[in-house]
């Protein structure tokens, strides 16, 4: 994924992952990336290709040497395994390993344009569980009026 300001798709891949019978954090495995963090992600890739885990490694642009190791390992991998699914994600960057780039499939996310989008996408990612949760009368409204205050902020 290639980020916008606003734009955090973690959300949207671990409900992909739901969807489809995983567990976070057993089927699903997540790691910002931080200065000192490649050899942990690279162990992570390795794990995740041999049992057939998601991977999802963020803020790759924040490891820029760190990719050409990336790039490298993903050459060694011959046969993942069929599950075995990396999720990456950068904000623009032109340091990022053209070998890697053209291996993948490339998703730029953008927030949407508008209140009314903006609005419909921050209530998209609440289940009405999550608002049952909470017994408090003034929940509901605060939960609207934080998604207003979002929207008009992004615009």
């Amino acid at each position: 994924f290639v980020l916008s300001p606003g734009a955090d798709p973690a959300f949207d891949v671990f409900k992909l992952g739901e969807a489809l019978g995983f567990k976070p954090g057993a089927k699903l495995k997540y790691m910002a990336l931080g200065q000192g963090m490649g050899p942990k992600a690279a162990e992570l890739i390795e794990t995740g290709c041999t049992r057939g885990l998601w991977v999802m490694l963020q803020n790759c642009h924040l490891l820029p040497k760190w990719l050409k190791t990336l790039e490298k390992i993903l050459e060694k991998i011959h046969k993942p395994h069929p599950d075995f699914r990396l999720w990456l994600t950068t904000e623009p960057t032109d340091r990022f390993p053209l070998g890697v780039l053209q291996r993948s499939l490339k998703v730029v996310t953008e927030p949407p344009n508008g209140l009314k989008l903006n609005m419909r996408q921050s209530y998209s990612k609440i289940s009405e569980d999550v608002l049952a949760e909470c017994p408090h009368g003034a929940f509901r409204p605060l939960v609207y009026v934080l998604g207003f205050f979002h929207a008009v902020v992004q615009e």
